[in-house]
């Protein structure tokens, strides 16, 4: 393809080029040759399909009048406020190198272009990416100046009356469409926003930035005209109809309708192997053919998805959610993704944004074995695949092969190996028969990893079982009941490290037994009157005899374990 740089100056004035006049019959002609590559009728000056398999701004074939059924894939329209006082424009003398704007009200001058609307469309075929623009006006001049601006970014409220800042960004796009004196061939132009020398760097044939018509940065520059090998351009002879709504359909007097279709990658604006996205366009209209004129009428911004790249989202989900071990999942990729490497914790994900370069990658998960999770699924429902992409799982790995337009949304998700622990608490009770029997009631704590803890007492089969735990030690410790002598250990620990939930069979158990503790009290009285006798005692385990009082105590052995004991008395010793 060849492109020439028409402007190199700063201070050069801008450069019409002049197309002969042509009888409308010339520029009606019924039928056009499509760009290489493209379906899109961009070249014949009307909205509808002329040849069964190509598509223009309304592909019905044969289009039978009315409202439009199957419009362009992806059609963004911009609709002006209606023509008059309410009509908005562009005011206090802004120019094209103007950032800063001012939107007034007002009706628009009769020799300036009246916008009423636009289309935009584009798709990506075969690796080259298509643009497809159109605009409608209510008056017919000599002469059309109209600017599609294409930005990255949006710039909110700019059709509202008052002072906004355009959202200009390096590399942003303005496609100018030129024709004078009822010309029959409109002139495309292009050009890109500089913010310095060198920045953006590498704009394909141009080996520095000079701004076309300011003298300083930021400014338009770098301007091409664009040849017929890599766009087409028409605009209506005679009467057209627009049968996209609202409003449709609409007749189009001659010259009120002009389009354009241009091949993206071929004009250097997206080489192959490059990634480029654009948000949001808006048109305009200059009052004169040079580029330094005042710009009036506009339609405002429309988002748009003008891109040659895809999208990557990685997300992240555990159960249980939130995860109570706030465990890092990594992850690795190939393709040259940028991080080639990174973590997710529960919620996060990693988006890679809408420029990622279309092609094959692949993201896979590490095992985290020693945070005690299990893989569940590697879902990527969530992708948009309508140009074409298809994402391949094999366990932890996704394979991507990423397409203009699409997005690859996968989402992992893993399960916490969530452990249990059963506690059985059984002591002797002869009310409910021989040998140990199941203690209700009685209170354990259960603590561990993550400052758990958890209080409960044993049920009437004397057991407690408590699951959902994280694996890793736990403490048990019993709140040893009155009259019960500890006889196991306690606190005990309980090594959590096999999935189970209660009563599957797989808690770790932990036993604990106490010995229920007796009491023998012995009582002397002298039944002749206090003192007249004295006693002496001594019980198993005593050293030697000791008095045995003459009143309501006696003697006490306390907290005595189960066995024999002997107590002998001596009256009167």
């Amino acid at each position: 393809m060849q492109m020439k740089n028409l402007i190199r100056g700063r201070r050069t004035r801008w450069t019409v080029l002049t197309v002969a006049v042509l009888a409308f019959a010339a520029f009606a002609l019924p039928s056009f040759a499509n760009l290489p590559g493209s379906s899109f009728e961009g070249g014949d000056g009307n909205l509808t399909v002329q040849t069964s398999g190509n598509t223009d701004w309304c592909t019905d074939f044969p289009y039978s009048g009315g409202t439009c059924v199957a419009p362009e894939p992806g059609l963004a329209a911009g609709v002006d406020l209606p023509s008059g006082s309410s009509d908005n424009s562009f005011g206090q003398g802004t120019k094209e190198d103007d950032p800063n704007v001012s939107v007034v009200t007002g009706s628009i001058p009769p020799n300036k272009s009246d916008l009423t609307r636009f289309y935009e469309a584009s798709e990506t075929v075969s690796g080259q990416s298509f643009l497809y623009l159109a605009w409608e006006r209510t008056n017919v001049l000599g002469s059309a100046n109209m600017d599609f601006e294409i930005n990255q970014a949006v710039t909110p409220s700019l059709g509202k009356p008052g002072k906004h800042v355009i959202n200009r960004m390096p590399r942003d796009l303005l496609v100018t469409y030129d024709f004078t004196n009822g010309g029959a061939r409109p002139v495309l132009g292009l050009n890109y926003w500089l913010l310095s020398a060198t920045n953006p760097s590498g704009i394909p044939g141009f080996p520095t930035n000079v701004c076309l018509s300011s003298n300083s940065f930021p400014c338009w520059g770098d301007h091409t005209d664009l040849s017929s090998s890599v766009s087409e351009v028409a605009i209506n002879a005679g009467t057209s109809t627009d049968p996209i709504a609202p409003n449709a359909p609409r007749s189009l007097p001659g010259l009120t309708f002009g389009e354009a279709a241009i091949n993206l990658t071929a004009g250097g604006v997206i080489p192959p192997g490059t990634c480029e996205a654009f948000g949001s366009v808006f048109l305009k209209s200059r009052s004169s053919a040079s580029f330094t004129s005042e710009v009036k009428d506009f339609v405002a911004p429309v988002p748009v998805n003008i891109s040659n790249c895809g999208r990557i989202i990685i997300r992240k989900v555990t159960d249980p959610n939130p995860d109570p071990t706030d465990t890092t999942f990594s992850y690795s990729t190939t393709g040259g993704l940028n991080p080639s490497t990174f973590g997710l914790k529960n919620g996060q994900s990693q988006d890679y944004g809408a420029k990622v370069p279309a092609g094959s990658y692949s993201v896979t998960e590490a095992d985290p074995a020693p945070q005690n999770f299990s893989f569940v699924s590697l879902d990527c429902s969530a992708s948009d695949n309508s140009h074409g992409s298809t994402e391949t799982t094999s366990g932890r790995t996704v394979s991507i092969n990423l397409k203009p337009g699409d997005s690859a949304d996968c989402t992992y998700t893993n399960r916490l190996q969530l452990g249990a622990i059963k506690i059985t608490k059984m002591d002797k009770n002869h009310n409910l028969g021989p040998g140990d029997q199941p203690q209700p009631g009685v209170t354990f704590t259960i603590s561990g990893p993550g400052g758990y803890s958890n209080t409960q007492a044993t049920d009437a089969q004397g057991q407690i079982c408590v699951d959902h735990l994280v694996f890793g030690a736990y403490t048990v410790t019993e709140t040893v009941p009155n009259g019960y002598q500890v006889d196991s250990t306690n606190p005990q620990t309980a090594n959590v490290n096999t999935g189970a939930a209660c009563g599957s069979g797989n808690e770790v158990p932990l036993s604990f037994h106490n010995t229920p503790l007796s009491l023998i009290q012995v009582l002397f009285h002298s039944k002749g009157g206090a003192g007249v006798t004295a006693a002496t005692i001594q019980c198993t385990g005593e050293g030697s005899p000791s008095d045995l009082p003459d009143d309501n105590n006696g003697h006490l052995l306390d907290n005595l374990t189960p066995g024999t004991y002997t107590c002998t008395v001596v009256i009167d010793p």
